[in-house]
């Protein structure tokens, strides 16, 4: 028995074994969708190396802009102090304490930087002071008087709570102070003291905001700050952790400035550039590490949005696709259905049927049009078959008289 075709219009059009709408919907969907998501996936890839590259060279450029700045600043002050160890009153043993103690009032009231001014003699007693602070303490176990008995000295950040109950800063919970420090001598170059500064540690965070913004804390764009033992001396708190995390471990090699990608404990993926400040002839100390982060997330954020913006531009191709083929393959399947229901008619015996033929010139049309030739030749050779039979069949078997008298009797 034939096999009949399912109905146009039955639940087997969405079948792909008998649909050739669904196949051809299914390649060119499947296709533009595999596509797309390829097409997305590499231009992240590519915008996510070229972002790596620009905005790894942008932190590291400002993480050295914001250290080279407070290089630039501390030797400011400390050309400062050092101007202020070359007065008179500094160069003699015989001075009264106090009047070096208002010299340092006059140094501190022209200065807002400084926070306390304090002079040594050489053994490291502090003989003259601000306000008397810390007069007459014994300060040689302390690292910025080791550090200017020789040149000038910078560093030693830490907390001084005399300093801090006598100068209270409302904004600081936990204040901190660099220790500032140049030594004095006399016309022979022989040591009579340190003359010395505590410069309030919150002088870095307008350094900070200098370079990088306060707004930039919505990008979560953070600087911190680290001293050469990897303590952690500042951060802006604008990178998203409650808890700084130690310095980065590419930092630690003898490159002075780089970026890198860093898995921070507990913080996630980080984008870092850093910076080491520079060693200088003129004073000790420092050493600093100023690094620049942000969270990969927000760096390559431009990449996720590129890919997101693919793949919604490329499924609404898709669907758009999806409606072109399916009516290009419906009127396929529609003209090739008819040439079906035509070829069962003539099989079927209807020699009246016609092939459709559409017009045009494509490959259906040529198609239709050679199944057309067919079927007529085939027409042709069938109508001269039952001919040649006929007349065959008149020569082999003869009609008799009485035949052709009722023959000629037949009014047609």
């Amino acid at each position: 028995m034939a096999h009949t075709p399912p109905a146009a219009d039955s639940p087997s059009i969405f079948d792909p074994r008998h649909s050739l709408r669904v196949r051809a919907l299914v390649l060119a969907v499947g296709g533009a969708i595999v596509f797309t998501l390829l097409l997305g996936g590499i231009a992240r890839s590519m915008l996510h190396r070229q972002l790596e590259r620009q905005l790894g060279a942008s932190f590291e450029n400002l993480a050295f802009q914001v250290g080279d700045k407070l290089d630039r600043g501390v030797a400011e002050r400390l050309r400062g102090l050092q101007f202020a160890a070359s007065l008179a009153p500094f160069h003699s043993a015989t001075t009264p304490a106090a009047e070096r103690r208002a010299v340092l009032e006059s140094l501190l009231d022209a200065s807002t930087d400084f926070a306390w001014l304090g002079f040594t003699d050489a053994t490291g007693t502090v003989v003259s002071a601000t306000q008397g602070l810390f007069e007459r303490d014994d300060v040689s176990d302390l690292g910025w008087f080791r550090g200017a008995r020789e040149q000038a000295f910078a560093g030693d950040v830490r907390e001084l709570p005399g300093l801090t109950r006598a100068r209270p800063d409302p904004a600081e919970t936990h204040p901190r102070f660099l220790a500032l420090a140049v030594p004095v001598r006399d016309t022979r170059e022989k040591f009579l003291g340190v003359l010395a500064a505590q410069l309030p540690w919150t002088w870095t965070r307008g350094v900070q905001f200098s370079v990088v913004p306060e707004a930039a804390r919505r990008e979560h764009l953070g600087v911190t700050i680290y001293a050469a033992t990897g303590e952690v001396l500042a951060d802006s708190g604008a990178s998203g952790w409650t808890e700084p995390p130690p310095a980065p471990p590419g930092a630690a090699s003898q490159r002075a400035r780089g970026f890198l990608q860093e898995n921070v404990p507990g913080g996630g993926e980080y984008l870092t550039g850093y910076a080491r400040s520079r060693v200088s002839r003129n004073f000790r100390g420092l050493g600093w590490l100023v690094v620049v982060r942000q969270p990969v997330r927000e760096a390559f954020a431009p990449g996720a949005d590129l890919q997101r913006w693919i793949t919604r531009a490329g499924f609404a191709l898709a669907a758009l696709i999806a409606i072109v083929t399916w009516l290009v393959a419906s009127r396929l399947t529609r003209r090739l259905t008819a040439i079906g229901v035509a070829a069962n008619r003539i099989r079927a015996g209807d020699v009246l049927t016609l092939m459709p033929r559409p017009p045009g010139h494509d490959e259906m049309a040529r198609m239709c049009g050679a199944l057309g030739h067919m079927v007529d030749g085939l027409r042709e050779q069938q109508a001269k078959l039952e001919a040649d039979h006929a007349r065959l069949t008149a020569r082999l078997h003869p009609p008799t008289d009485a035949e052709r008298d009722q023959a000629r009797q037949r009014p047609f």
